[in-house]
């Protein structure tokens, strides 16, 4: 089982993506945040394997920030960034900081599984 933490500040898109993780059957969601600046302390216990980010958090966080700090302290956790934003800066920005996938926000569960799969297999993963 691999455990999950979403950084979103959007609550109905972390209960859809969540949702989508549970029914899986191989994932499960240990923390839901809403803004990036906080989510390092959920990391300190180690039993996170996978961060979902969104580049836009509350409280204006930002979400390659904390990308980059979670590769920093945690090379071991995976991170996935998410955004519906369509700006390709932020695909660059993200490979700079050693994320190892980016995913664009869209309503299907199967997108999202087959992203956390493919990255928890090892793969990089960017459009």
């Amino acid at each position: 089982m691999t455990h999950v933490m979403i950084v979103e500040d959007q609550e109905l898109q972390r209960k859809i993506v969540k949702s989508a993780l549970e029914d899986s059957g191989r994932y499960r969601v240990l923390y839901e945040v809403d803004s990036a600046d906080v989510c390092d302390i959920y990391l300190l216990n180690g039993n996170v394997d996978l961060v979902l980010m969104d580049i836009f958090t509350a409280m204006g966080a930002d979400g390659i920030e904390a990308a980059e700090r979670i590769k920093s302290d945690y090379p071991e956790v995976k991170v996935i960034i998410i955004t519906s934003s369509p700006e390709t800066e932020w695909i660059v920005k993200a490979k700079q900081c050693g994320v190892e996938s980016f995913w664009f926000k869209e309503v299907n569960a199967d997108a999202i599984i087959s992203i956390c799969d493919r990255t928890m297999a090892g793969e990089s993963v960017y459009p």
